[in-house]
């Protein structure tokens, strides 16, 4: 059993990235058996550039949780 994890950053670089959205699939090796996806509210703004990447945008995320909001959900699919 493990768990696949894909995320959208605000791409900032040496500014340091935040993170857009989570999605997380628990896959038992033959299908997925759980699955997790919110987007996060970067608590700065996305550039148009990584908008134009990404489709998020400044307003999709603007009442979406905070990612420390997330972290039982994260912990909760990602544990055994």
């Amino acid at each position: 059993m493990y768990t696949i994890i894909d995320i959208e950053t605000t791409g900032n670089g040496v500014k340091g990235n935040k993170i857009t959205e989570i999605s997380i699939f628990k896959f038992d090796g033959y299908d997925i058996v759980d699955e997790f996806t919110s987007l996060v509210d970067p608590e700065c703004e996305i550039p148009y550039f990584i908008t134009g990447l990404t489709g998020i945008d400044n307003a999709m995320v603007r009442n979406a949780p905070k990612f420390h909001e997330l972290t039982e959900e994260m912990l909760r699919i990602t544990s055994d």
